[in-house]
C-alpha cells in the first residue's frame, strides 16, 4: 500500500472489470474531498497487466504505461479528469497560483 492510501479522503479508490473479451476497465473514483463522479479507463490486457505492475509499485506509471496520454495516466493516478485538475491544481499562469511571483 502506497502511504497516500493510507489516508482514506486523500486517496482514489479502484476497481477493475474484466469485459470478457481481454479487455479491462478500471474505475477510479477521486479522493473523498473532491466530491466528483467516478472516472474510467478502458485498457488492453497488455495495458492491464502493466496497470498492475505500477499498482504494485514496481514501476513509474510513465514508464509502464507510456502509450496512454499524460491525461489517461492522471485519471489512473488521481481519478480526477483534465478539467478537474486544471480546477483544483490552478493554472501556471493563474495569478492566483501561489507558485506565481
Amino acid at each position: 500500500m502506497k502511504p497516500i492510501e493510507r489516508v482514506p479522503s486523500f486517496a482514489p479508490t479502484r476497481r477493475e472489470e474484466d469485459n470478457g473479451d481481454g479487455s479491462w476497465t478500471v474505475f477510479i473514483r477521486p479522493p473523498a474531498m473532491f466530491d466528483l463522479p467516478e472516472q474510467s479507463l478502458r485498457l488492453t490486457i497488455d495495458q492491464y497487466q502493466r496497470y498492475l505492475l505500477w499498482r504494485k509499485g514496481n514501476i513509474l506509471i510513465q514508464e509502464a504505461l507510456p502509450d496512454l496520454s499524460p491525461i489517461e495516466r492522471e485519471i489512473l493516478l488521481t481519478g480526477l479528469s483534465n478539467e478537474d485538475f486544471h480546477k483544483f491544481a490552478g493554472d501556471e499562469n493563474d495569478d492566483d497560483n501561489m507558485g506565481t511571483i
